[in-house]
């Protein structure tokens, strides 16, 4: 179903006519890549081996946590791909907004839900299915998250990732969650490992946290991806479109990619359809939308993804070893 918005038919019909303009109009004077401000932290929960903090304007705030756990392979020699799809565990909870539940079809952002990968949701719909599957999407060459989980022949790190969502709004945006969730990742060190990598025996590690290795090291690609919401209004393209936006829009897509070198290039992971308004039309007026405009709202993304995934992990890695 189309998101709920405070405003009403003439004045959604007005934000529509503005956002239709050449050029658009913006409710906050945006320009339309322009992201809102936020603010992020990292590595501030006890007891985490990685964990962020981002708020955002309007959208609210995040908070994830994320848990490393040992655990033995399934199998005893190598873990099919079935299995290390296990080794990853992501729950989403929201509080503060009338999300649909489990099961509904509809995720953060009015995200479709899809099968493949599974993940745990509490409140939230289909978020941490989109969530886990960008994460084991990979990037170029075929690299995977799942790869750097691998301890030694038949031992491997369980991460749990808990995303809490505190939001004024029941259509939270996905930008919020994914940067919150690309910045914990980021900031995520798992302990050093002792024993010979081919003994069978429990793996022994170092409590040494000085010489922990990070889950994603600093100067290595693909990075963590994030998930960036677009829509479309007329023949116009806007990134992190506000609820009202939303509602005004003819379509929407949220694009997950992945850094995949230093010069800010970008490998697309994932696109899912979100749900958006009536375009400021009467129900059933909406417009169908052509192919162009569908590969400007993804080139919108890939072009701007590269400074947004980079400028948060420049914000991380300032934090996590500043003096």
């Amino acid at each position: 179903m189309p998101p709920p918005t405070p405003l009403s038919p003439p004045e959604l019909s007005y934000l529509y006519a503005s956002l239709s303009l050449s050029p658009p109009i913006r409710l906050d004077l945006r320009t339309p890549t322009q992201f809102r401000p936020l603010v992020a932290e990292c590595s501030f929960l006890p007891h985490c081996n990685g964990s962020a903090r981002v708020c955002m304007a309007e959208a609210g705030e995040c908070i994830v946590g994320i848990k490393a756990e040992l655990e033995k392979d399934a199998t005893t020699k190598y873990a099919t791909v079935i299995e290390r799809e296990k080794w990853i565990e992501v729950s989403v909870e929201v509080a503060g907004g009338g999300v649909s539940g489990p099961g509904s079809g509809v995720g953060i952002g009015g995200i479709s839900g899809a099968g493949g990968a599974t993940g745990r949701d509490e409140g939230d719909g289909g978020a941490a299915v989109w969530l886990k599957e960008g994460l084991l999407a990979g990037g170029a060459g075929g690299w995977s998250i799942l790869d750097r989980l691998v301890i030694s022949s038949g031992w491997h790190w369980k991460i749990y990732i808990d995303v809490l969502l505190l939001t004024p709004t029941s259509h939270p945006s996905p930008l919020l969650i994914s940067a919150a969730v690309n910045m914990a990742l980021d900031s995520t060190y798992l302990p050093k490992l002792t024993s010979p990598h081919d003994v069978d025996d429990i793996p022994t590690f170092s409590d040494d946290w000085a010489i922990s290795a990070p889950l994603y090291e600093p100067t290595t690609f693909p990075r963590p991806p994030m998930s960036l919401p677009v829509v479309a209004v007329g023949d116009n393209v806007f990134l992190d479109p506000s609820v009202a936006e939303v509602a005004a829009a003819e379509a929407g897509l949220v694009v997950t990619l992945s850094l995949s070198d230093s010069q800010g290039n970008c490998d697309i992971v994932g696109i899912r359809s979100m749900e958006v308004g009536r375009g400021g039309g009467k129900e059933g007026d909406r417009k169908g939308i052509n192919r162009t405009l569908l590969r400007q709202m993804v080139n919108a993304c890939v072009k701007e993804a590269g400074e947004v995934i980079k400028g948060l992990g420049e914000t991380t890695h300032k934090q996590m070893f500043r003096a």
